[in-house]
């Protein structure tokens, strides 16, 4: 079974998200920040253990969404601004002794993606967003989720809930 780490976003901002998805018949994985992506980690859950140890010693901390960006003509996103999120990714990764990506870890919120086979007009849903989404929010990440794909091709759904410390 395939895994990744995500973080979760305020109920009312992921349902905009999933609303404006929905306009466009993109269907995908529930609206989240990636953390720790698919290829790095095992495809046994034994890697939980550790992350619970790690996320035991990480504070709340803020998260902010901030404005609409693109890499590319590739992906549609809202860039997010969280000194703590970029510290509690480096920690997993060295406890969990992960392989980097080639790319530096930008966190983002990927509203849509270009696919195989399924390609989507950036443009015209990038305008959308811009009426459908709030330009800023700043919220409290009090956890964070582990996903994972129940079968080969489908979407990743929440595995497990892991609460930062109180």
């Amino acid at each position: 079974m395939k895994y990744f780490i995500g973080v979760p976003i305020p109920k009312n901002y992921k349902n905009k998200i999933e609303m404006l998805r929905a306009d466009f018949r993109f269907f995908s994985t529930e609206p989240h920040i990636t953390l720790v992506p698919p290829p790095a980690l095992p495809d046994e859950d034994d890697f939980i253990e550790e992350v619970i140890k790690v996320c035991k010693t990480i504070e709340p901390f803020d998260i902010k969404l901030n404005a609409l960006d693109q890499f590319g003509n590739r992906v549609l996103y809202v860039s997010v601004d969280s000194p703590g999120l970029i510290d509690l990714h480096k920690k997993i990764y060295e406890n969990l002794d992960l392989q980097h990506e080639r790319r530096e870890f930008i966190p983002h919120l990927t509203i849509v993606k270009q696919r195989p086979k399924r390609s989507v007009d950036i443009a015209t849903i990038r305008k959308r967003a811009e009426i459908k989404l709030t330009s800023s929010l700043e919220y409290t990440l009090n956890s964070i989720t582990v996903y994972h794909q129940p079968k080969e091709h489908s979407i990743y759904i929440p595995y497990m809930e892991i609460p930062l410390r109180k």
